[in-house]
């Protein structure tokens, strides 16, 4: 075990591939060699930044307020800690049943920048007959420029985005970390981020999920880092970002395991190991351990679902036959792009052709196992993403047998440094057997991201809305 710096920690962010020949900085090199080894780095992750943030602007804009689950709720979360700086009730406001980073974060800068609490009330729609609507609107409520709560709203959004971004630059790392000479992967695991349509959407949306999507994968990163380096300071930041992450929502749970199981595969010492361990219970502990322990004492629980009602229908055992017949057709459509309340999709065919891309993907990694061509680093990651995509969906059940009946894919945004990243991997692999080279296929999947939204954002959102 050693303990690095602060300079060592910048310099590690700012190099994220330093294993790679390529990216070894020379002190004699010239400014414009500097220029390009940089501009390899920075160049994908600027194209990344701008695809996202284009298309969630635009479902920004054209989603409806509160046309995204629990949009309502989480608005009047915020609304509650810009009036009275207090969590609010959780039979009132049943997203108040989750700590309250992401709401705090908002509710601070809205008050920081002058705008107005954002909570507007508006007209339940309960007659799913009449469309897609899940509220009836007001006339003239979306037009622009936004003012008021409406434009308060959009301001929540834009934290999302910003959320999203985040994570987007935290999965491009991951895989140049594990792959430091193929910048076609990097950039399709961060593309398969980017372009994927629901976390688009539900980046453009009043939505935590895309805030502790960014917590994960900055210790995901930060744990590997730990498990390549055993740098002590990566196990600080990795426990900082659960500490964050817990601080926002509980599912951070699925990533501190991962965490937990990842210091048994690095260099440090055994003692090292138990400190580590240590460190990463104890900051999440006293950074986000009161919210549980305040839900605890106030409702008898450290997650009191039996005391909301989001509307989408009581918890069923593991026994009831919708498991076998809706529940994983629900969790893969709704990842990659259900809108509305569950309500706004796209063409059949389109989910069949997409599953038929993760199949592929999953033969691809069988084949890459089979082959055993990876690094030591590459096969210990490959084992720890496996178990933290298995614990996303452990997770999506435990909240539809305990909580209520909610198999969405929104919810394994948790576990995305994996999916993106095994599904660029999986691609790449049944065209390049070697993987430690680069090939152009691992950019189709991101090419029909890219499709989709545009369909999204020209055919299905006008037609629903």
């Amino acid at each position: 075990m050693r303990l690095t710096g602060l300079d060592t920690l910048r310099n590690t962010i700012l190099a994220p591939s330093r294993s790679g020949p390529e990216e070894s900085a020379d002190p004699n090199e010239s400014p414009h060699a500097t220029s390009r080894r940089m501009s390899r780095v920075w160049l994908p992750i600027f194209s990344l930044i701008v695809l996202y943030s284009t298309f969630a602007v635009a479902y920004n804009i054209e989603v409806p307020l509160y046309e995204a689950p629990d949009e309502q709720s989480h608005v009047a979360y915020v609304d509650a800690l810009q009036r009275t700086g207090r969590i609010p009730d959780v039979s009132r406001i049943y997203e108040a049943v989750g700590p309250p980073f992401y709401h705090a974060v908002g509710a601070a800068t809205l008050k920081l920048i002058g705008l107005s609490p954002p909570f507007i009330g508006l007209e339940k729609n309960n007659d799913p007959s009449t469309g897609p609507n899940y509220w009836f609107h007001t006339p003239g409520e979306n037009d622009l420029p936004y003012r008021g709560p409406v434009l308060s709203i959009h301001a929540l959004r834009g934290i999302s985005t910003i959320f999203g971004i985040g994570t987007i630059v935290l999965v491009y790392f991951i895989a140049l970390l594990l792959f430091p000479n193929r910048r076609w992967l990097a950039w399709a695991a961060g593309a398969n981020t980017a372009l994927l349509p629901q976390f688009v959407f539900v980046g453009a949306s009043v939505m935590n999920d895309t805030a502790v999507a960014f917590f994960g994968a900055a210790a995901v990163y930060s744990i590997l880092r730990v498990v390549k380096e055993g740098a002590f300071v990566w196990v600080l930041v990795t426990a900082g970002s659960l500490a964050l992450g817990f601080l926002t929502e509980a599912s951070m749970v699925v990533v501190a395991v991962v965490c937990a199981v990842a210091l048994l595969l690095s260099p440090l010492s055994w003692r090292g190991r138990g400190l580590a361990l240590s460190v990463l219970v104890t900051v999440p502990l006293a950074v986000a351990g009161w919210f549980y322990i305040r839900n605890l004492i106030e409702y008898g629980a450290v997650y009191p679902g039996d005391q909301i009602n989001t509307g989408l229908g009581p918890p069923r055992p593991i026994t009831d036959p919708v498991y076998r017949e809706v529940f994983f057709d629900s969790v893969q459509k709704s990842y990659w792009y259900v809108g509305g309340w569950m309500n706004v999709g796209i063409a059949d065919a389109l989910y069949q052709f997409l599953n038929v891309v993760a199949g592929m993907a999953l033969g691809g990694i069988i084949v890459i196992a089979v082959g055993n061509k990876l690094t030591l680093l590459q096969r210990r990651a490959a084992v720890l993403l496996t178990i933290l995509f298995a614990m996303g969906i452990v997770e999506v059940f435990w909240i539809s047998t305990r909580i209520s009946f909610e198999a969405q894919g929104r919810f394994l945004f948790v576990a995305q440094p994996a999916i993106a990243l095994l599904l660029a991997l999986g691609i790449s692999a049944l065209f390049q057997r070697d993987p430690q080279r680069d090939h152009a296929a691992a950019i189709v999947l991101p090419i029909v991201l890219l499709g989709m939204n545009i369909g999204i954002l020209t055919l299905t959102l006008p037609g629903a809305y």
